[in-house]
């Protein structure tokens, strides 16, 4: 079986230096890389030789959703795994519906993650959902866009602020807002906080 070839994209570069130790330990690893910066993690990715990303879903100025939905259309397919310090079933949830391989939570013990690389790279994916059927309604069914949208709904961004990071109109973010906001019957921010922490 091909050995994982590994990049870890997270803005902290403590953590990056943390988890490619842990990384490094396993037989099946050929090499980690560490970026704090996704146009170079982007541009990474293109040479073809990265077969497993970890990623975090808040990135500085970038959302980790949005960047794994552009590396997906820019052709990349290798693994992903998300690992980050949201600990909210609903980030579990968005991964698994845009195909990522896995979700780890940060404070979640190191086997954690160690765990789902394995599971990984023999095949499986790695996710922990919400059994109950108020918290995470798996027939919610959010576009990928919509995904990244709530994403920065959740962090606090205004629709202005979404709307320049994504480079779309205030009213196209207004739009996905009120399906979102529909989809999961709530009318407000607070109200969307209620529903999908864990």
């Amino acid at each position: 079986m091909e050995k994982l070839n590994c990049l870890i994209l997270d803005d902290h570069p403590l953590v990056g230096i943390a988890i490619k130790s842990l990384v490094l330990d396993l037989k099946y690893v050929e090499s980690v890389e560490i970026l704090t910066d996704a146009n170079k993690s982007l541009a990474k990715l293109k040479e073809g030789s990265i077969n497993l990303l970890i990623l975090d879903v808040n990135l500085g100025d970038c959302d980790g959703f949005d960047f794994y939905r552009r590396i997906k259309s820019h052709g990349y397919k290798g693994k992903v795994l998300f690992f980050s310090a949201e600990q909210s079933y609903l980030f579990s949830e968005m991964a698994f519906k845009l195909g990522a391989d896995g979700y780890v939570c940060k404070s979640e013990e190191h086997s954690i993650l160690r765990d789902a690389i394995e599971g990984i790279y023999h095949g499986y994916t790695f996710f922990k959902f919400k059994q109950n059927a108020r918290q995470v309604d798996r027939q919610k069914k959010l576009s990928s866009r919509e995904v990244v949208v709530m994403n920065y709904l959740l962090q606090g961004k205004n629709n202005k602020e979404i709307a320049a990071l994504l480079s779309i109109s205030d009213k196209t973010v207004s739009t996905y807002k009120k399906r979102i906001f529909d989809k999961y019957s709530v009318s407000n921010i607070i109200e969307l906080t209620k529903v999908t922490v864990n």
